[in-house]
C-alpha cells in the first residue's frame, strides 16, 4: 500500500498510451518544466520536479541520480514527468466532475494508512525520510488517491446489465470453449523387445482382468509411469500421443487387445477400456460464467473508452519545456522508424472475414503474418477466430512512468 499510495497515482483506469495531437502549444512559464491548462495550480515548477525526481529514484533503488547526459537519466526523467503530469490530470478530472474531499476526510485516510500499512507514526516518518517525502507531500498523495478512486467509481458506476440473448449469442459463437473432446481410458504394455510384448499379450488373452494387467504390466512393461498401475492411463485425448500409437488408440474397439505394433522406439500392446464420447456442456450449466465474463467485458470496455477520452482530453492541455518533453506532452513528437529510402508503413493486424465484431472486452483474433504451419494450425484444441474468452478484470494499474 505504501508503494501504491506514495510511489504512483493509483487510478486503475489511467493507463497512458502516447497519441500525438499536433495543436498549437502555449509557452511554459519561465523556470517551470511543464504546464497543464484548465487545472488549478497547473504549472509544474523546477523545484517540484527536482523533489519528485528524488522520490522516483528512491522507489527505483537509485542511490545517486545520474547527470542529464547519462543514458539512464532519461528513464528517471520520463517516470518523474509521467508521475507529476498524471497527478495534475487526476486533479483536473476530479474538479471537472465536482469531486473533492474535506481536510478531515484526508486526515482520516492518512491516519488509517499510517496505522494499517506502517504500524505507527515512527515507521511512517522513517518511510518518508527514506523516500524523500515531506509530510505535506504525503498528505497530497493521499488526497490524490481519494480523488482517483472517486473518479473511478463515477466512471464504472454500477454493474453492467447482461441480457439472456447476449449470453446465448456468446455461447453459440464460442461453443468450442464448452466442448470436451472424446477421451479414452486405456491400458498398455510398452517394451523395446517385441517378443516381451508378445508374451504379455499371450497372458492377457487368457485373462485380461485388472488384476492380470497389474501382474503382466509389472513384469513386461518398461514404462515407469504405468507399469505399477496395470498400464492404466485415463483421459487420453487426441494429440497427446505419437502418431502410430494415436492411430491405433482411436481405431481400437473397447475391450480388444491390439498389438504388438511398432511406435517410434518401442512396441505397444493396448486395450481401450472405456470410450467417453465428445460432449458439449449445456448452456444452463455455464450461463452464470458467461454472464460474469460479459459483465466484466462491458466494464472493461467502459474503462477503456474513458481511458481514451481522458488521455485525449488532458494530453491536449499539457505542454512541456525543452528537456522535459515526454509522451504525455502535447508538444511531444514520436520518433518515426523507417527503412532507409522507404516510406513509413503502419502495421495493421488482419482478421478473418466476419470476425471484426466481438463481444465487449474481447479482441478479434488476428491472422498470423507470414508462413502458416498447416500441421500446427490443424491441431485440436486451438480456439478459432472469435473463440477467445473475455479476460477477467479491469484495466491494469499504472506504474511510475507507465
Amino acid at each position: 500500500m505504501a508503494a501504491a499510495v506514495f510511489g504512483a497515482v493509483v487510478v486503475v483506469l489511467f493507463v497512458i498510451v502516447a497519441i500525438a495531437q499536433g495543436i498549437g502549444n502555449p509557452s511554459v512559464p519561465s523556470g517551470d518544466v511543464a504546464t497543464v491548462e484548465d487545472v488549478s495550480n497547473g504549472d509544474i515548477t523546477q523545484e517540484e520536479y527536482d523533489s519528485a525526481l528524488q522520490q522516483i529514484a528512491a522507489q527505483q533503488g537509485v542511490k545517486k541520480i545520474p547527470p542529464p547526459d547519462d543514458p539512464s537519466y532519461g528513464d528517471l526523467r520520463d517516470a518523474t514527468m509521467a508521475d507529476l503530469l498524471l497527478g495534475r490530470w487526476v486533479r483536473g478530472e476530479a474538479a471537472d466532475r465536482g469531486i473533492s474531499f474535506s481536510e478531515s476526510e484526508i486526515s482520516n485516510r492518512l491516519d488509517q494508512i499510517i496505522k494499517q500499512d506502517f504500524g505507527g507514526q515512527k515507521q511512517f516518518e522513517t518511510f518518508l525520510k527514506q523516500n524523500h517525502f515531506t509530510p505535506e507531500q504525503a498528505r497530497a498523495r493521499v488526497e490524490l488517491q481519494l480523488l482517483g478512486d472517486e473518479v473511478q467509481k463515477q466512471v464504472l458506476g454500477g454493474e453492467q446489465p447482461v441480457s439472456q440473448s447476449e449470453i446465448e449469442d456468446y455461447y453459440n459463437v464460442n461453443k468450442t470453449q464448452f466442448q470436451q473432446p472424446e477421451s479414452l481410458t486405456i491400458r498398455r504394455i510398452v517394451n523395446k523387445d517385441q517378443a516381451q510384448v508378445e508374451q504379455a499379450k499371450t497372458l492377457l488373452e487368457q485373462d485380461d482382468s485388472a488384476a492380470s494387467w497389474k501382474k503382466v504390466a509389472a513384469r513386461y512393461s518398461t514404462e515407469d509411469a504405468t507399469k505399477d498401475k496395470g498400464g492404466l492411463i485415463t483421459g487420453v485425448t487426441a494429440g497427446q500421443s505419437e502418431p502410430a500409437l494415436e492411430q491405433q488408440l482411436f481405431a481400437a474397439p473397447e475391450g480388444e487387445l491390439v498389438g504388438p505394433f511398432k511406435g517410434q522406439t518401442d512396441y505397444y500392446l493396448i486395450q481401450v477400456e472405456k470410450i467417453t464420447p465428445a460432449q458439449t456442456t449445456p448452456l444452463d450449466q455455464v450461463s452464470k460464467q458467461i454472464e460474469d465474463q460479459l459483465r466484466s467485458g462491458k466494464q472493461q470496455q467502459v474503462a477503456q473508452e474513458f481511458q481514451t477520452d481522458f488521455l485525449e482530453k488532458w494530453r491536449s492541455r499539457t505542454f512541456c519545456a525543452d528537456g522535459y518533453v515526454v509522451d504525455r506532452c502535447d508538444n511531444f513528437t514520436p520518433p518515426v522508424q523507417t527503412i532507409p529510402g522507404a516510406a513509413p508503413v503502419l502495421a495493421r493486424p488482419v482478421v478473418s472475414p466476419g470476425q471484426t465484431t466481438v463481444f465487449p472486452g474481447q479482441a478479434p483474433t488476428v491472422l498470423p503474418q507470414g508462413p502458416i504451419n498447416q500441421v500446427a494450425a490443424a491441431q485440436p484444441g486451438v480456439i478459432p477466430p472469435g473463440g477467445a474468452p473475455i479476460p477477467q478484470g479491469g484495466a491494469p494499474v499504472p506504474a511510475p512512468g507507465g
